[in-house]
């Protein structure tokens, strides 16, 4: 199933090189229609989480009415969704689908710069009309042999487009030298610089909003990941990665302008409902009752030490009552020598028996 996606891509590839007689060309092109089919899910996705930051405060008030039932809180949070027709998850429906399509151009683009042996030997058979399938340099994968891409990448060992050798990558070019590396650089530089405006472009909209964690770290590594997969991975990856960066830039200045602009736009109703929100998640902790100790806070250990009840050590005998309710520290008056307690073995203490080294010394006076 993977190979026939493959071959899908490969041969929409073939199709652009057909026209342009130019990989770096071909790569953004099919950038271009991957990013066509995919930016009405993105939009999509992003309406559906502008959607339900303006209703946020129902959210919250359902939440707050089912707190101590969690499965009519899920009924009814599944019912509200489908009456108003959002996707709980459309918000991060743009990131996730720039996974497979990443993994999708990195497979395909691997295939067409395999490596394999004997270029010479398949060259010259080829002059004489024979495919053996021993090649050196570049054996392309998932291109029907007689396809125009798979005859110019067949048996070469670079992919040069504008100068730029795009099955290289920029962490092999630094190995070869400054200038080699060069444009490798620029261009990681400027899919750093789009990648950090799109985000800002995003985070400036949503100033104030409560976005989920995950969501958010992912925005975040968003473009580190770009630029290290860029780094590690051949230019032609890079391409696609510079390339579609800048649509996205496009795409949100876009998503501003058509839903953030005017008092009355979905987005402008969205900040206003998650500031209403904001300010009732405010006013609740200020109600909330104090804990014991004040202001809510823990008692330090001086206030936890004068609280605290006097210990034993810190009565005086007198303050010692038995279980009796005689104090401890008086003696009674009309005990007498007989009422005294018993030695271990049962006698009195003059009756006790004396140590064998008492009795001793005793002769030896």
């Amino acid at each position: 199933m993977l190979d026939s996606l493959f071959q899908g891509i490969a041969w929409l590839l073939n199709f652009f090189f057909e026209i342009t007689h130019n990989y770096a060309i071909s790569i953004a092109l099919l950038t271009c229609a991957v990013m066509v089919v995919t930016t009405p899910l993105t939009l999509k996705g992003t309406r559906s989480m502008i959607e339900m930051q303006r209703l946020q405060p129902e959210i919250r008030r359902l939440q707050a009415q089912y707190r101590d039932d969690r499965q009519k809180l899920n009924e009814e949070m599944m019912r509200f969704y489908k009456e108003h027709e959002i996707n709980p998850i459309g918000g991060c429906l743009p990131l996730l689908i720039q996974l497979p399509v990443f993994s999708i151009l990195f497979w395909m683009i691997r295939g067409l710069i395999n490596e394999s042996n004997f270029a010479g030997l398949q060259k010259a058979l080829a002059d004489y009309g024979i495919t053996p399938h021993i090649t050196a340099g570049f054996d392309p994968k998932y291109l029907d042999h007689s396809s125009e891409l798979y005859q110019a990448l067949l048996g070469q060992t670079e992919m040069r487009s504008f100068g730029i050798d795009l099955a290289m990558s920029p962490a092999a070019a630094l190995g070869q030298g400054f200038l080699t590396a060069l444009p490798y650089v620029l261009i990681l530089i400027a899919i750093g610089v789009l990648a950090w405006y799109q985000q800002r472009q995003i985070m400036g909209r949503n100033q104030g909003a409560e976005v989920n964690p995950q969501q958010r770290m992912m925005m975040r590594l968003g473009p580190v990941l770009q630029i290290g997969f860029t780094f590690i991975s051949p230019m032609a990856l890079g391409i696609y990665f510079l390339v579609s960066t800048a649509w996205r830039v496009g795409q949100q200045t876009y998503i501003t302008h058509s839903l953030y602009k005017g008092e009355d736009s979905l987005g402008v109703q969205a900040q206003r409902a998650m500031a209403e929100a904001r300010a009732e998640r405010e006013k609740d902790k200020k109600d909330k009752p104090p804990r014991a100790g004040g202001n809510g806070a823990r008692p330090n250990r001086a206030a936890r030490a004068v609280g605290k009840a006097a210990t034993p050590r810190d009565r005086t005998p007198q303050d010692r009552t038995p279980s009796d309710g005689k104090p401890s520290g008086q003696r009674p008056a009309n005990r007498r020598p007989q009422d005294r307690r018993p030695s271990g073995n049962g006698a009195s203490p003059s009756q006790a028996k004396q140590h064998p080294r008492s009795r001793k010394k005793k002769k030896r006076k």
